[in-house]
This record gives C-alpha cells, structure tokens and sequence, in this order.
C-alpha cells in the first residue's frame, strides 16, 4: 500500500526555524508514509491572461516532439491519452484543458525497481523545429502540469540557438521546490518568463525534462503549452500566508482556537507579476470576518513573486464565531486578467470553547505505517496558560477496527529541542463507528498544565499489529510547514518530519481530565514536579489494602508501599531524591480499582 503526501491548497505557511529547536534535526519521512484516500485536489487560481500567441503544443502529435533518455533504465517521456493514468488518485484524472487528446507523461512510481539502485530516469521530450520570437521584447512560457514531488527534479530548459545552449528554469527539486506540498495543483499552471533567452530569437528551442535522482520518484505529466506575449499589466495572487507566531517562531495556522489561546493573527499575500511590465503600487488586502488588513503599496517587478504583509494584524474576540478568510492584490493601472486577483473563503478560523486544531477539518489521505509502531501529531504554540485533559484524532476509513490506539502529549526541551514525554492516554480499541471519524480520549494523569510562551507535541499512535493489517490510520488534511509536524517510527526509533498535516487536536475542556476512577480516590501528587520528595494523597471510602507504585518510563517499579487496613483520607510521602529527572507513573489500588497520575522529577 502506498503512501502519500498531501495536495496543494493555496493558503501556506511560512517556513523559519526557531533557534533553540531546531537541534530536532528530524529528516522529511519517507515517499511511503501515508495512505491515500479519494478525493479532488484544489485548484490553483486561474493564470489564463489576455495575451498574444506566438506558438503552442497541444501534445496531440508525438511527432512534433524529440524524446531522448539517458541511462539503462526504460521509462521515459511517453505520449499517452488517458488522464486516468496517473497513479495518485487524488491527483487523478489529470485535468489539463486537452489532456483527453494527448499529453506527455512519464512514470517513475511505476518502475520502483529501481529505487536508488544506480539507474535514474534521466529523459528530455524537446519540441522538433524553431520557434520565432524575434519580433518580441517580452517572452513568456506557460504550461499546465500534474506531479507528486519526492527527491525528483522536473522543469524545463530553453534555447536561444537552435538547442546549441540551453537555460534551465527548475520546478521542483529537494531543495528549491518552494512550498512544502508533495502534490501540484490539478492542473497546476506553470508561467515562466523567458525573454533573457527567447526574447529577440527566431531559433527559440523549448524542453522538458524528468530526472528522479534513483530515488524512486513520482510522475510527470505536461499539456498544453505556449508561448506568448503576456498583457502589459497582470498581477496574480498566488496564496495566503496567515497564523500566529510562538516560541516555535513559525506562523502556524490555527483553524480552531480556544477562547484561552486567542492571540494576534498576521497575514501576507504571495503576489507574482505575470505581466510585461513592473508595477510600482500593489497592495494586499487580507479580510477575516469584519476585520480587513492591507499592505503598503510594494514594487512587484515582472516575473518575481512577492510577500506583501499587512501593516495590521489581527485579535480576534473570545466569544465563540467562525471568520471566514478571504484575500485581493490590486494595482493602479487596469489589470489585464482580473480573474486572478483574489482568493475568495479560502479558510474559516473557528473561535470555540476549548478545541485547538491545525487542521482544516477536510481528510484527504492518512498517515499510517503499514500496521507497524509509529505516533504522528502538531506543534502546538501556547499562548495564555492553561491545562489539557486530552485531545481528538480524525480515523482515517482506512484504519481497522480492533486497533488500539493512545494519544500522548510531549513537551520541547528549550536547550537540545527533544521532545519530553509528559503523558498519555490509556489504550483505546477503535470500532467500526470510530473510523471515519473524531475520536477524543483523556489523558490518564487527568488535567495537564501547559505554560504559555512554549510549544507542545500532541500525537496519536499505535503500538502496531507486527505488519498483518493497516492498524492505525490518521488523517491527514492538506499540507504542513516542514519541521511543524512529526512522525515517530517505532521500526527504527526516528523522529521525522512529515509535511502531511496530522488531523489530532488538543483539547482544553476540563471534563477530559476528570476520570471516575480519580474521582473515586481523589488523588492528588504534589509538589509536581518533585525534586526530593513528593505526598501522594488519596481517600479509601471502604476499608482496604492500599498498594503505591512508582514506575519509570521503561516499566521499571522504583519505589512501592503496601498500607494494610486503611480507611478514609490517606497522606504517603515518598522519597524522590535518588530518582533520576524524567516522567514517572505513581499507581494506587484499592479495593481492586488502580488509578494513576504522572509525577516529573527535575533535578
């Protein structure tokens, strides 16, 4: 079964890293770690400009294009007419204009064998004949395209000279790919000025190339291109970036904030300039429920892409509403293609009781491991202080019924950027209700105190079933900022960074964090955290033994006493002082009943 990345949705998030966190060094996860689901991926905005042709390919006729390989591998550029063909479902049909008539595709997904194996798929598809450009001063290149990005490298090259020299404009490869999404658009719309090389030519070459690094790449697929002369005025909204920035000095969108966690919200435009001409004055106007936000008016020249920021960003009140988010960018001259200028109810933020969620509430694929160990889960920003009792996780439809599953909360050491286990819940056996769904456990040490100006790691995960099913299925919903979400593979003891948004929550409201069999004992640890010593306290209604354990992270019993014949309000001091800092787990029983609460030691 394979595993997916997430589709590209135009609101993104910014991509910085926080000085004292950054040593978690986790790697990105691998091309396998999630399970794909159906559904439709967003389209990016229209890029269809007034503008004047000077050549186009529908990719009807393979005889108009020269293909060539390099290497002992066999696939290569293919010219296929089924956009049923690509082999990622929420991806698929390729959905170019022409795409029924023909279009140009190659396939390393299909050929796994050769996964890093010393023969990559190097292969060049280069337009027979010249193009005639020299009546122009501006060029520009558009394409419409379809991928899942994993270590490949894709783009085109363009020639001046009849294919003498070529000029390389990259798309997408490990290090440039310019947003952390695996998937494109469908179809995503590609534009790339290329008057420095074709402008003034009458030998204008064009060229598409794939190479999968022998790392087992995705897929390519390419349609109608053309080449034209663009309108002299046309800017494009390409997204907005927008959320709130903590100790992890990351803008994370929140899509559901609790009253306690509201804060400032901050919010820019990606515009790029795919017009003729520079413009001096575009202006970014940001709108989220009856607030509106603009940006200074900012040169954006021709071909670049630019973040306009608002001067202003945004409070929203703690009463319980939904904004919707809207976004513009406009100019002073007439815009040649007003289409593309806004991005209208891309997102609602939910101000709510007690629910913080990163996610947008839509699954499209699942995080899983193939019925192995692993947990997945978000960074979250604390703002305002609080506690936690538990959280929620969406069950992909994927899962299967009889897993049994926990969330686990995790702390940031501010020095080495660990994560630090804090707490759990107990085990939970998904049904057959549960998939497809929101499952929301507590957590066993009851109501957690979380401190504002830190970050915290919410999970959910499996112990795993040893392989014989999918086990544990998590939602996924659109794309992550790298190194904001984590995936613990339990096969090889890693932490890695996944950029498939995990759909678990935190969640806030005290109930979760009240048991019965707490309320039964009342149990109380303090101080914790503990340095030297620490009372347990708890109330026996009914004469019993009482037995207290203290156990270490490993399973290890490090310190026990057995009380004979007590009855009511029970006060047990116990020696932490030769315990080691870390997490521990204090149990009482009595009367055959256990209960639990986390103790932390720090020296």
């Amino acid at each position: 079964m394979k595993k997916l990345y997430v589709s590209f949705i135009a609101v993104m998030a910014a991509v910085t890293f926080h000085a004292q966190v950054k040593n978690i060094n986790a790697p990105r996860l691998d091309k396998r770690a999630s399970f794909e689901v159906g559904s439709s991926v967003t389209a990016k905005p229209s890029a269809v400009a007034k503008a004047t042709i000077i050549w186009s390919d529908d990719f009807s006729s393979a005889a108009n294009w020269t293909i060539a390989s390099t290497g002992s591998n066999p696939e290569q550029w293919n010219f296929i007419n089924t956009p049923g063909s690509i082999p990622v479902s929420v991806l698929s049909p390729f959905a170019a204009p022409t795409a029924a008539n023909g279009f140009l595709f190659v396939n390393s997904d299909a050929n796994n064998t050769q996964d890093m194996d010393g023969t990559p798929i190097i292969t060049t598809a280069t337009n027979v004949g010249v193009i005639n450009c020299s009546a122009h001063s501006v060029v520009k290149i558009k394409y419409n395209h379809n991928f899942r990005w994993w270590h490949d490298t894709r783009g085109i090259r363009v020639s001046g000279d009849n294919g003498a020299n070529w000029t390389e404009f990259l798309i997408s490869d490990e290090v440039d790919y310019f947003t952390p999404n695996q998937n494109s658009a469908n179809p995503e719309v590609t534009i790339i000025d290329i008057s420095s090389i074709a402008a003034g030519s009458s030998q204008v070459k064009v060229q598409f190339y794939y190479n999968d690094n022998d790392y087992w790449g995705w897929y390519w697929a390419v349609d109608d291109v053309e080449i034209y002369v663009p309108e002299a005025n046309d800017l494009k909204l390409n997204g907005i970036n927008w959320g709130s920035t903590g100790f992890w000095a990351e803008r994370l969108a929140y899509y559901q904030v609790p009253a306690s966690q509201v804060t400032e919200i901050e919010f820019s435009g990606i515009v790029e300039n795919i017009g003729a001409l520079d413009q001096q004055d575009a202006v970014f106007t940001a709108t989220a429920g009856a607030f509106t936000g603009t940006s200074n008016a900012t040169p954006v020249l021709v071909g670049s892409i630019d973040t306009l920021d608002c001067t202003t960003s945004f409070t929203p009140g703690s009463a319980t509403t939904t904004l919707a988010l809207s976004g513009a960018v406009a100019i002073g001259n007439v815009d040649g293609d007003a289409s593309n200028n806004t991005l209208a109810n891309l997102a609602s933020i939910a101000i709510n009781p007690y629910v913080y969620a990163r996610d947008n509430g839509t699954a499209i694929n699942g995080s899983f491991n193939g019925g192995m160990g692993f947990e997945v889960g978000n960074i979250f920003d604390i703002f305002a202080n609080t506690t936690i009792g538990g959280g929620s996780v969406y069950i992909n439809g994927a899962a299967e019924a009889g897993t049994e599953m926990f969330l686990k909360l995790y702390g940031i050491d501010p020095v080495s950027g660990d994560f630090l286990y804090i707490d759990e819940t107990g085990p939970y056996v998904l049904t057959a209700n549960d998939l497809d769904a929101e499952v929301t456990l507590s957590f066993l040490g009851g109501n957690y105190p979380l401190n504002a100006g830190e970050s915290y790691l919410l999970v959910a995960g499996s112990n795993g079933d040893g392989g014989a099913t999918n086990d544990l299925v998590v939602g996924t919903a659109g794309p992550a900022p790298i190194q904001t979400c984590y995936y613990y593979d339990m096969t090889d003891l890693t932490w890695y960074y996944t950029t498939s948004q995990p759909m678990v929550r935190m969640n806030f409201d005290p109930a979760l964090g009240v048991n019965e069999a707490n309320n039964t004992f009342g149990l109380e640890v303090a101080p914790n955290p503990a340095v030297d010593a620490t009372s347990i306290t708890f109330t026996v209604k009914n004469t019993s033994d009482a037995s207290i354990t203290v156990i270490d992270m490993a399973g290890k019993v490090v310190a026990n006493q057995t009380l004979s014949g007590v009855n009511g309000t029970q006060v047990v001091e116990i020696n932490t002082s030769t315990l080691n800092s870390g997490m521990y787990t204090v149990n009482v029983t009595a009367n055959g009943t256990t209960v639990c609460k986390k103790l932390a030691i720090r020296k």
